[in-house]
């Protein structure tokens, strides 16, 4: 067991921890199964498989290919696990379909996580992409987070839609100092696919 811990001593894990998201991105992997009528694979991580995880990691990112980590019913224990434990946590979001209160325990449970709120462009007009998100809302979540003393961060992905703001972006993210993490994105052709689409009908 030793040599085992030492091996995973410095490794970081990215975790999916279920199969429930309530945005559907056009790229997403998780839409294009859904729009085929196929079902979501696999099902949600148990608290007990989580902690022997933790035993072997010291860095954990939540951050799905088919889920929003949010909506595992166990994640502000996992949150917990990871205080108690010193594992570093990430956590990887954009949905926004948890209540205030949720979001104010979470962040409680666990003053050292960092956030990483996938809002892309300014909060009005990120549902663009972020299908079913309220962006308005999970910026204010951001804010709260800030409030409290937690580490959060702005990922906003380049569109050609969001492109011409980023100066207000930047403005803005100034302006509560939070960073922003501008990443241009391949998925900006699916976007502008879409909006072919939209142009032809």
């Amino acid at each position: 067991m030793d040599n085992l811990l030492s091996i995973h001593e410095n490794k970081k894990l990215n975790l999916e921890t279920g199969i429930r998201c309530t945005l559907q991105c056009p790229d997403c992997a998780r839409t294009i199964i859904m729009k085929a009528g196929k079902k979501i694979p696999g099902k949600d991580l148990t608290i007990d498989q989580f902690i022997k995880m933790c035993n072997f990691f010291k860095e954990i990112h939540f951050c799905g290919g088919w889920s929003d980590p949010i909506f595992n019913p166990n994640f502000i224990e996992m949150l917990e696990v990871c205080k108690d434990k010193g594992v570093a946590a990430w956590v990887h979001t954009a949905a926004s379909h948890k209540s205030r209160d949720w979001y104010q325990r979470a962040f409680k449970v666990n003053v050292d996580a960092v956030w990483r709120f996938g809002i892309d462009g300014l909060p009005e007009n990120s549902h663009r992409y972020r299908v079913n998100q309220d962006g308005e809302k999970l910026f204010e979540i951001m804010l709260l987070g800030k409030s409290l003393g937690i580490n959060v961060e702005w990922q906003y992905l380049i569109f050609d839609y969001n492109r011409k703001t980023i100066e207000k972006a930047k403005k803005e993210a100034a302006k509560h100092k939070i960073p922003l993490m501008l990443i241009e994105t391949p998925r900006n052709n699916v976007m502008n696919k879409k909006t072919m689409r939209k142009e032809t009908k």
